[in-house]
């Protein structure tokens, strides 16, 4: 029996398979845009894109790396992994990994959107506030992370409360997800 295709919101997947969000250099044009042009769903990261394309896009930079946070990031980065990536996978769904505990969460959440993501996948914290960032992108679904019933609850309460709106998917992590939940196979 094969693995049938995934629809979240007017997204369908192929094949109900996710690439994860690996942070700084990993999760880019390449891997994401094969991922999606093979019919699973290519996430994009966005942390650290100021290094890419050896740091072209960085506007300064102290000891060869990238100075600061407004550095560490770079939406002229973001935007030119994107537009790559969409040149290997075309139209196909194209997802973006943004961590709720990063710097300008919402900044860069409006930039995906803009730079072309058709999924904004967050972790790292419960984007309680996602659903503002991404009000004039109606079309971009919206999928937390996270580690438990209870954070799910939380963050479907405050979307319909504030938004009118529930996650368009979750993704479930378990304590085995790199063990940085925090809690046992038992509380699970």
């Amino acid at each position: 029996m094969g693995l049938k295709p995934l629809k979240i919101a007017k997204h369908t997947i192929k094949y109900p398979i996710f690439q994860g969000g690996m942070g700084v250099g990993i999760s880019w044009d390449r891997l994401a845009g094969n991922v999606s042009k093979e019919g699973a769903l290519g996430i994009i990261s966005a942390v650290g894109t100021g290094y890419y394309q050896k740091m072209q896009f960085v506007e300064k930079i102290t000891n060869s790396k990238p100075f600061e946070a407004i550095n560490f990031y770079s939406k002229q980065a973001l935007n030119e992994i994107f537009k790559n990536a969409r040149k290997i996978c075309g139209d196909k769904p194209l997802g973006a990994n943004i961590l709720y505990a990063i710097n300008e969460y919402g900044r860069v959440v409006r930039d995906a959107c803009e730079a072309g993501a058709n999924i904004i996948v967050t972790g790292a914290g419960l984007p309680t506030n996602m659903p503002e960032f991404t009000k004039n992108f109606p079309d971009v679904a919206l999928v937390p992370i996270v580690s438990s019933a209870k954070a799910l609850r939380i963050i479907c309460k405050r979307w319909m409360d504030r938004y009118a709106r529930i996650p368009d998917a979750v993704v479930v992590e378990g304590p085995l997800s790199g063990g940085h939940q925090g809690f046992s196979y038992e509380d699970c």
